[in-house]
């Protein structure tokens, strides 16, 4: 996209490289790769044709001193205008706060009408599902991807979306385009949690812009089972870590990955592998370095081979709705077969040859762990402060807190306690006009 624009704007409107137009149309462009849809701009560039204002069709439009590259313009325009004609009603908090307990008390009494439930990613569509299942509602989940699809328009009274923190603008706008006027519309989420990996964090921008429709869950209701997960959790957010060490979580020096798959490794059928995978994780901060996945995996899937494991996990990477796996699920598989969960304690196999691209998910990305639990979770940040500034920025307060709150009731940390302590320090910084 970058290439495309700074090429348009230079052939279509004589923004020559160099010029200060040209400078403030690549800064945009960055800042939109890390997160932004708009940059704040000082001085006159009204003058310029390749820019205009709300309502105009050009490349750039400046609004109240942002400058946005059109169509994340419209998407934001939409978005507000949307909240502003519909019946929006948002439930946030962190985990085990009663988000979906509180959607079952609402849909318990409206099971007669016309209800559609939906997620960002199909693990968390499944999640959806379960959860609501434990308190007696039965209702089928989808992805949002596929709830939408090529429709305009939503048929529903009801429509409830959960992990909602991990939309990004374009598919919030659409969403919201796409839900009647009359139909209730539930957005939950953990505002607190990683903005979506595309542009924007829109939900996180929602619920501080409209406070008298957001419904903030505080107490966590798992906190009995695992309070130092909830402690450290809290001062991850507020800053204020002394140690990362407490009765739940704890910081290793020294560690052997090898350990915490032995019993995978044992596993005699893809039942037990499976069962394993809810049990632990190792989540990763980066995919590239010394504590990353790749060299992780990398170094799991050697030893799975010396051990002779009959069953090895892996990560799908893109969405196959004929076979209904999806980016970011994870099953195991031997030498002929894959096998998944589609329910609570649903299992499907696939043959290895029609799996669509996957990998190896010994270690995930923290940002792949979302819309997930886990027994335990080994979170893994790098020895050193990133040298690559783009993935240096990524180091957030937000990324640990989605790492350590992926633990239901122990968590190992490890890596390099100035860089986990700096990560507390820095928070996502997304600019957006959702003011």
């Amino acid at each position: 996209m970058d290439k495309f624009l700074l090429s348009y704007l230079e052939k279509k409107y004589e923004v020559r490289e160099g010029t200060q137009l040209y400078m403030i149309a690549e800064k945009l462009l960055q800042r939109l790769l890390q997160g932004s849809v708009c940059i704040p701009v000082e001085g006159d560039l009204a003058n310029s044709k390749a820019i205009g204002k709300k309502g105009d069709i050009r490349p750039l439009i400046l609004d109240e001193g942002n400058l946005y590259i059109q169509r994340y313009f419209v998407y934001q325009t939409r978005i507000l205008k949307r909240i502003e004609e519909m019946k929006i009603h948002i439930i946030t908090g962190g985990p085990g706060t009663g988000k979906t307990t509180s959607l079952a008390e609402i849909l318990k009494n409206r099971l007669n009408e016309k209800i559609l439930l939906a997620a960002p990613t199909g693990k968390a569509a499944i999640r959806m599902r379960e959860s609501l299942s434990k308190q007696g509602i039965t209702l089928e989940a989808k992805t949002l991807h596929r709830l939408l699809g090529y429709k305009n328009s939503l048929e529903a009274d009801i429509i409830a979306i959960d992990e909602c923190s991990m939309i990004d603008l374009s598919m919030m706008s659409k969403l919201l385009d796409a839900v009647p006027n009359n139909c209730d519309l539930y957005l939950l989420g953990d505002k607190n949690q990683l903005a979506s990996v595309e542009a924007g964090s829109v939900f996180a921008d929602i619920c501080r812009k409209y406070k008298h429709i957001c419904k903030e869950l505080k107490i966590n209701y798992r906190a009995k089972d695992a309070p130092g997960i909830e402690k450290l959790s809290k001062q991850i957010l507020e800053n204020s870590v002394e140690n990362f060490d407490n009765e739940n979580v704890h910081y290793c020096e020294n560690y052997k990955f090898s350990s915490w798959y032995e019993n995978l490794f044992k596993a005699e059928n893809y039942e037990e592998a499976l069962k394993f995978l809810k049990t632990f994780q190792i989540l990763c901060a980066t995919k590239v370095g010394k504590n990353g996945t790749e060299r992780i995996n990398k170094e799991l899937c050697d030893l799975a081979r010396k051990e002779k494991a009959r069953f090895t996990p892996i990560i799908i990477m893109e969405n196959n709705y004929q076979l209904n796996l999806f980016n970011g699920d994870v099953g195991v598989k031997d030498k002929e077969y894959a096998y998944f969960y589609v329910g609570e304690n649903e299992i499907k196999s696939f043959s290895i040859l029609t799996l669509p691209a996957h990998e190896a998910a010994f270690a995930i990305t923290i940002h792949k762990s979302q819309g997930s639990e886990y027994e335990r979770v080994a979170v893994v940040y790098p020895d050193k402060e990133m040298e690559n500034e783009n993935e240096h920025v990524f180091l957030t307060k937000e990324l640990l807190y989605t790492a350590i709150t992926r633990a239901k009731k122990e968590c190992f940390i490890l890596g390099n306690k100035e860089v986990l302590a700096n990560s507390c320090k820095k928070e996502i910084f997304r600019a957006s006009g959702i003011k």
